[in-house]
C-alpha cells in the first residue's frame, strides 16, 4: 500500500551515548532507558518487494499474512528494556530465591531439538527430563535461559518487581519492535541485506550446517563455508555480537522472546483500520501504546502469546525486525527465552 510510504515517521534520537541512559539493577541486569516516540510497526511495502527474490512463495505468503499491513504507533511513555535476554544465572537466582518450578519441570518434559527426526516437523519434540537446566545442549551462566514458558517469564517478572519495588514485565510487541529497530526502517537494524545479520545475531549458519545440514539448507541459508560460521550451533552467550545503535543485544536471533501480547495473525489489519478511522486513509493517526487483542476466537483453544526476534535455529529471513511468531503460554522450547521491560513512569 503506497500510502504507507508517505507516512511521516518521527523518531526520538537515541543513537548517541549521551542520549542513552543505562543502569544496572540488583540482579546485575543492565536496563536501557528509551524515550517515548513514534515508529511504523510491521513489514513495509518496500521490504516485501526486496523479500520476493530471497524467499519462497510460501514464506512470502506467511510473512505477508502476519506482518502486514504496517501501521503507525506512538509509545507515550519512556521505558527501560533489558540490554540482553534474561540469562541462565539470572533465572537461577529467581529459582533459588523462590523455589519456583517451571512448567517444563512440573510436566517433566520440554520441546528440544531432535536432529535425527526424519520429518522436519518433528525436529523439536517433547523430551523427558528436558527443562531450563537441561535444554539439550550445553550452556553457561551467560547464555540466555531457554525452555521457559510465558507463565515462567511472568513469574520471574513478578518476583523481580517485588524484589526491586518497581514494575517489571514482558515487553509489548510494539515496545519490542521499537527497541529492536533503534530508529531504523530497514528489515534488520543492521541494514536491508540478510547477510548483514550474521554480524549482529546468532542465527542458523555454517556452524549449525556443519552439524545438521538439512535443517539449514531447507531454510535457504547462504554463506555456508566453514569460515563463515559464528562458532555457535545453538545459543550463544549474551553480548557475543554487535548491539544496535541503542546498545541492545541479540534482538536478531539467539532465542525467540516472549512478549506480553495475545497473538492474532490479523491484528495489524485491525490496527490500520483503526488508525485510518482516527485519521484518514492517506494519513492514519498513530495507535497509542498497542498491547495486542483482548481476545480472539483462537484463544478459545489456548492462550497464544507473541514471540519476536528469531533464534539460533532459523535463517536471517526469519529474524527480521518485523517477524512475528507465537506459542501457547505453557509451551517450553529450547529456542524460546525472554527479556524484560521496566516501567519507568
Amino acid at each position: 500500500m503506497s500510502f504507507i510510504l508517505l507516512l511521516s515517521v518521527c523518531w526520538q534520537a537515541h543513537a548517541s551515548g549521551e542520549d542513552k541512559d543505562a543502569a544496572r539493577n540488583s540482579l546485575g541486569m543492565t536496563m536501557i532507558r528509551l524515550s517515548q516516540g513514534e515508529f511504523e510497526m510491521g513489514m513495509l511495502d518496500e521490504h516485501r518487494l526486496k523479500l520476493e527474490h530471497k524467499a519462497s512463495a510460501y514464506q512470502r505468503e506467511i510473512h505477508d499474512y502476519v506482518e502486514k499491513p504496517s501501521f503507525p504507533v506512538r509509545l507515550s511513555h519512556d521505558f527501560s528494556i533489558g540490554e540482553t535476554e534474561v540469562t541462565v544465572s539470572q533465572f537461577r537466582a529467581f529459582v533459588e530465591a523462590t523455589g519456583y518450578q517451571t512448567d517444563a519441570e512440573k510436566a517433566g518434559e520440554a520441546w528440544v531439538f531432535q536432529p535425527d527426526a526424519k520429518d522436519p516437523l518433528d525436529r523439536f519434540s517433547l523430551v523427558q527430563g528436558a527443562n531450563w537446566k537441561n535444554p539439550g545442549f550445553e550452556q553457561s551462566d551467560h547464555h540466555p535461559v531457554t525452555c521457559v514458558s510465558w507463565h515462567d517469564a511472568q513469574a520471574f517478572c513478578q518476583w523481580l518487581s517485588q524484589k526491586e519495588g518497581v514494575t517489571y514485565r514482558l515487553p509489548t510487541e510494539a515496545q519490542w519492535e521499537y527497541a529492536c529497530r533503534a530508529g531504523t526502517r530497514s528489515s534488520y537494524f543492521s541494514g536491508e541485506e540478510p547477510d548483514s545479520v550474521y554480524a549482529v545475531g546468532n542465527v542458523a549458519d555454517a556452524t549449525l550446517y556443519a552439524l545438521h545440514p538439512e535443517d539449514v539448507l531447507r531454510q535457504r541459508v547462504v554463506r555456508l563455508a566453514s569460515k563463515d560460521g559464528d562458532g555457535f550451533a545453538f545459543t550463544a552467550p549474551t553480548k557475543s555480537f554487535r548491539p544496535n545503535a541503542w546498545g541492545i543485544y541479540d534482538t536478531h536471533g539467539n532465542v525467540w522472546e516472549w512478549c506480553s501480547d495475545k497473538y492474532s495473525d490479523r491484528y495489524y489489519d485491525d490496527m490500520l483500520a483503526e488508525a485510518r478511522q482516527k485519521g484518514s486513509r492517506t494519513q492514519p493517526e498513530p495507535i497509542v501504546d498497542p498491547q495486542g487483542p483482548e481476545d480472539t476466537p483462537k484463544h478459545q483453544h489456548g492462550d497464544w502469546r507473541s514471540l519476536r526476534g528469531g533464534s539460533w535455529y532459523v535463517a536471517p529471513l526469519q529474524c527480521r525486525s518485523s517477524v512475528r511468531a507465537f506459542a501457547e503460554a505453557h509451551d517450553a522450547f529450547s529456542y524460546i527465552g525472554f527479556r524484560v521491560v521496566r516501567q519507568d513512569n
